[in-house]
C-alpha cells in the first residue's frame, strides 16, 4: 500500500488499519422486531384516529342537542334583517336624505290625502304664517298660574318641595 496524500504517516508505519478478525454481528438487528413495531404503530394510529372521529361525532351530537334558543326575531340564514339596517354608505345615505328633504320643503304634496293633510313649500308656509298667525286652542280654561313661575306640583318631585322664586315686579 502506497502513501496516500493526507493520511497519517504514523498509521502507515504500523500496517493496515483493517482487522480481519472483527466483523459486524448479523444478530444485532431484528427485522421481525422492526416489522412488529411498525405494525403496532400503524394500529395505534388507526385506533387513535377512530377514537377521535367518534369523539368529534359525539360532541357534534351533544352540541346539536344543547343548542341555545334562537329568538324568532332573528333572521334566517341568508335572509337580510328587517329595516332599518346598519348603514354601509352613510355619506350616500346623507346625500340622498338631504335631497329628499330639499324636494319636500320646496314642493307641494300630500302627507295624508284621505285626511286632507298636505305640505307646501317652506317659503309659502312662512308667508301664510305671517298672514294668518299661529293657531290657538279654543275653549282652553283660563289658568292664572299659566306662564308664571309657580312651582309645579305632583308626585314627580321625588318627595322634595320645589320652591319658586318670588315673582318679578314690573
Amino acid at each position: 500500500m502506497g502513501s496516500q496524500p493526507g493520511t497519517d504517516a504514523h498509521a502507515q508505519r504500523h500496517g493496515s488499519l483493517e482487522n480481519v478478525e472483527v466483523a459486524h454481528e448479523h444478530s444485532d438487528i431484528s427485522i421481525r422486531g422492526i416489522v412488529w413495531f411498525l405494525v403496532l404503530l400503524v394500529l395505534v394510529v388507526v385506533v387513535a384516529d377512530v377514537a377521535m372521529w367518534g369523539l368529534f361525532h359525539a360532541l357534534n351530537k351533544y352540541e346539536a342537542s344543547n343548542d341555545p334558543f334562537v329568538t324568532p326575531l332573528a333572521a334566517p340564514a341568508g335572509q337580510l334583517p328587517a329595516e332599518p339596517r346598519l348603514q354601509t354608505t352613510p355619506w350616500q345615505d346623507l346625500t340622498r336624505f338631504r335631497a329628499d328633504e330639499r324636494t319636500r320643503i320646496e314642493s307641494y304634496g300630500w302627507v295624508d290625502q284621505g285626511a286632507g293633510v298636505g305640505h307646501v313649500p317652506i317659503e309659502r308656509a312662512k308667508e301664510l304664517l305671517l298672514q294668518r298667525g299661529l293657531p290657538a286652542r279654543t275653549g282652553a280654561p283660563d289658568d292664572a298660574s299659566e306662564g308664571t313661575r309657580v312651582a309645579a306640583s305632583g308626585e314627580s318631585s321625588g318627595g322634595r318641595n320645589v320652591h319658586s322664586p318670588a315673582p318679578r315686579q314690573q
